[in-house]
């Protein structure tokens, strides 16, 4: 390449331009654009691969080898549910040799433990185009909800079970956190502006969105994480303690106020409700919640029966499929692709090393981002409860859902966890935003 190309932080301005553009572009895609968040990944791997041959004129922090060296507790995290699948299929292979007929199912858990090329590449990228993504946020959360509006109104039942290409649950529970990011990022528009002004309307649309799909889509997954999030806000709130307890008893009364007066959420808790008394009883068990408890109670004794490197994800059904033909659940909750909670399914599938590394990939990028909101710095701050809000809000939503049985939610969370601790590091440099 020629000298005179343009350069920003030793890499081509090009590349980092698009670069953002492309991270920009998964919020607003991932949800409704078959395959966008895999193809943005793997563009930008390829941008990071590109990215390597001006890797002399970085400075000597900048390489990707410092780089991996300061931050490999992240990559580790991400990574490790890949090496926990590799360890699985290949100890679970040698005595059953059908496994590896599959090696489709290492292919989800491969996207994030991509996360280090990712990450080094957009840690040279300016911290001003970085923040673009929060308009990402914002069109995913208006765009999610447009959709979600339109398919209720083709639903016979008025709740889709399918979205798309997506299921009803990963599908508002994303859209939900868009709502919230948008909102967030109120600090980064100029209220002493026009087009701060706008922008800041478009947020505040974005946040209504979010939360309008999280509750016309009934997730009562959704609605859980909303309550951990006000957890989360509580202990990151100024103030003393008494004015964090009266805005909690406000919420509190908000919440009853909303259950007695929606008909939705009222019909959504009390379903809940009388399923789990219906299952004690030995009755309804096909039902939402029965199936959840089936599964989960099935998922235990397959973790106990191989505590080490559990069925592999290729046997999981196989193995369902015996539980029921031995009467443990029943035909229907059988045929789920998986349990219904991402720990329970970690552990069945991978054993302990699986149960480790989805809690590694929640709660390491978690505790980076706490750490982030309790700095001086404005970007810090936002950045940082928008990634601990994406860690926290996994490991709720995971607790009735496999949020990552689908390769585009890896994608993104993983894409986003590389974003926000690339503007959260360069904040802590002290550099200049753009």
């Amino acid at each position: 390449m020629s000298r005179s190309m343009p350069q920003h932080g030793g890499l081509p301005v090009p590349l980092l331009f698009l670069s953002a553009l492309a991270v920009s572009l998964v919020p607003a895609l991932a949800l409704w654009m078959r395959g966008s968040a895999n193809q943005l990944l793997f563009l930008l791997l390829l941008f990071a691969l590109i990215g390597t041959a001006w890797r002399g004129r970085l400075a000597p922090r900048d390489r990707f080898v410092p780089v991996v060296r300061r931050y490999w507790p992240v990559w580790a995290a991400l990574a490790a549910q890949f090496l926990a699948a590799c360890v699985s299929t290949v100890v679970v292979g040698l005595r059953d040799a059908r496994v590896f007929d599959d090696p489709s199912v290492l292919d989800t858990p491969l996207r994030m433990a991509l996360f280090g090329p990712l990450l080094w590449l957009l840690l040279n990228v300016p911290s001003r185009w970085l923040r673009q993504i929060q308009w990402g946020c914002v069109a995913g959360a208006l765009i999610g909800a447009g959709i979600l509006h339109y398919q209720i109104g083709l639903s016979p039942e008025g709740r889709p079970a399918q979205i798309l290409f997506s299921n009803l649950l990963p599908f508002s529970n994303i859209t939900l956190l868009l709502g919230l990011f948008s909102l967030l990022t109120l600090g980064w528009s100029d209220r002493a502006t026009v087009r701060g002004r706008i922008g800041i309307a478009l947020k505040l649309l974005g946040g209504a969105a979010g939360l309008y799909v999280a509750y016309a889509s009934g997730t009562r997954g959704g609605w859980l994480a909303l309550g951990a999030f006000a957890l989360v806000f509580f202990f990151l709130m100024s103030g003393s303690v008494w004015r964090k307890l009266l805005a909690m008893a406000a919420l509190a009364c908000a919440v009853l106020a909303v259950y007695h007066a929606s008909d939705l959420v009222n019909q959504r808790v009390d379903e809940a409700y009388t399923e789990i008394q219906e299952y004690r009883k030995g009755q309804a068990l096909d039902s939402s919640v029965g199936n959840r408890l089936q599964l989960w109670s099935a998922a235990l004794e397959v973790f106990e029966a191989h505590p080490l490197v559990g069925v592999s994800r290729q046997d999981y059904r196989r193995t369902m499929r015996e539980a029921a033909r031995q009467g443990l659940i029943t035909k229907h909750a059988a045929e789920f692709r998986h349990s219904h909670n991402e720990f329970l399914f970690n552990l069945a599938t991978l054993g302990i090393l699986g149960g480790l590394a989805i809690a590694a990939a929640w709660l390491v990028p978690a505790f980076f981002f706490a750490r982030a909101t309790r700095r001086g710095g404005r970007d810090e701050r936002i950045a940082g409860t928008m990634g601990l809000l994406l860690a926290i809000g996994f490991l709720v939503f995971g607790m009735t859902e496999v949020m990552f049985a689908m390769s585009m939610v890896a994608a993104f969370y993983t894409l986003m966890i590389a974003a926000l601790m690339a503007i959260v590091i360069r904040a802590g440099r002290h550099e200049p935003a753009a």
